[in-house]
């Protein structure tokens, strides 16, 4: 259960969990040569004026992809954010990560990894997730109690994908994760305007999209959690954040 937060804030008076966000500090930690995209600077003083004002008293601070497999500024920004009350989502390399290495996450408040998709070119590739899926689950399979975290765009990739994580991910025992409502679409994504004013004409039945029952499928046994955080993925009617969602200020959950 979260702490109380300081008075005078309503939003979360009882305190609140943070569930996903990031820092962008490229002035302190360069961002990788490699990234897919440059997120505009989201920096731990920012971060900390948006709990204060929220009232948020943990989070899961999530490590961005523009930074790499680099986690140099993750676990400086959890000592930044005070360890006692952040948890924090890396990224690795599972080629080149040791055990030692992965040791060393676990001691710096790390609790799980997120699969950078883009470093094997498999976004729009579901035999390609697969394979880099495989490859992190193999790196982390002695990590106990670790989640991994994968997001992608194609949500009719989820009936080849469930008989995947039923075979190879379950058995490990890995919680897996796919962030930002498993980029599924709201009613205004799946909806034409029909008229000037943008509204649109009859029921839209958001479950009859590819992807829903598998992954409802796989939660309901246990087998997959779907983040709620980025709405603006989902929904035109939400704000935008860098780099999957966030930014300094992320996705808050009561912990009252």
């Amino acid at each position: 259960m979260a702490e109380p937060a300081p008075a005078g804030l309503a939003l979360f008076p009882h305190g609140a969990w943070d569930v996903h966000h990031h820092i962008f500090d490229p002035a302190r930690f360069p961002y990788s040569p490699t990234r897919h995209l440059t997120p505009p600077p989201a920096t731990i003083a920012e971060y900390a004026e948006f709990k204060k004002k929220l009232g948020i008293t943990h989070s899961v601070l999530t490590h961005g992809l523009s930074y790499g497999a680099d986690i140099s500024s993750l676990t400086s920004f959890v000592c930044d954010l005070d360890k006692s009350k952040t948890k924090a989502i890396g990224v690795i390399d599972p080629e080149t990560i040791t055990p030692t290495q992965l040791h060393q996450m676990q001691k710096a408040g790390i609790v799980g990894i997120r699969v950078n998709l883009y470093q094997y070119s498999a976004m729009h590739d579901v035999d390609l997730q697969k394979e880099a899926l495989r490859a992190h689950v193999t790196a982390i399979r002695d990590c106990q109690g670790w989640s991994m975290a994968f997001t992608h765009v194609h949500p009719e990739f989820w009936a080849e994908l469930k008989p995947f994580i039923l075979s190879e991910i379950v058995p490990t025992g890995i919680r897996l994760v796919t962030d930002h409502f498993a980029l599924l679409k709201g009613v205004s994504m799946l909806s034409e305007p029909t008229s000037a004013s943008g509204e649109n004409a009859g029921e839209v039945d958001v479950l009859a999209q590819p992807g829903v029952a598998e992954i409802l499928d796989l939660m309901r046994a246990g087998h997959l959690y779907v983040k709620i955080s980025a709405p603006y993925r989902a929904a035109y009617a939400a704000d935008e954040g860098p780099d999957g969602g966030g930014g300094a200020g992320g996705d808050a959950v009561s912990g009252g």
